[in-house]
């Protein structure tokens, strides 16, 4: 493995609520002239402590970089979230702990419902100063996450 590249360990989190799991692996990629990357993939069934946890995970990961750019990978989970919960979380965000050189893509599952929710929760994200943004694809991500668009 090369050293640029440095692998969390996978973890997993059992909601009582589902007794089921989400796991995720993160991956951060450091290259002096490319700059910081970081992939998050999440499998599994996630609600608001999931998306706590996810949140608390990638500020972990890139509180200390600058200029990272962050791809969390929801593609692979189902997600679970009411409209109270996701204005509540979107308040809770504590956005001056976060760098705010670093960007966030967001690629969703294309159900309407989970895509709305999670456009919903971003968008809230995104007004209070987050540059976060969600996609239905990786490619845009991508590109948006370069600053080409």
């Amino acid at each position: 493995m090369a050293s640029n590249v440095k692998t969390r360990i996978r973890r997993s989190f059992t909601f009582p609520a589902f007794d089921k799991v989400m796991d995720f692996q993160i991956k951060l990629f450091s290259w002096p002239d490319r700059g910081n990357h970081l992939i998050m993939i999440t499998r599994g069934i996630v609600d608001a402590k999931g998306f706590e946890q996810i949140f608390q995970q990638v500020l972990t990961a890139t509180q200390s970089l600058r200029h990272c750019k962050v791809v969390v990978d929801l593609q692979d989970t189902m997600c679970n979230l009411q409209k109270a919960e996701i204005q509540a979380f979107v308040a809770g965000v504590e956005l001056d702990r976060w760098p705010s050189t670093n960007r966030v893509a967001i690629v969703a599952p294309r159900e309407i419902d989970q895509y709305d929710h999670l456009f919903t929760l971003t968008n809230g994200l995104a007004k209070r100063g987050l540059k976060i943004a969600i996609f239905y694809d990786s490619k845009p991500a991508v590109t948006w996450l370069a600053d080409t668009i």
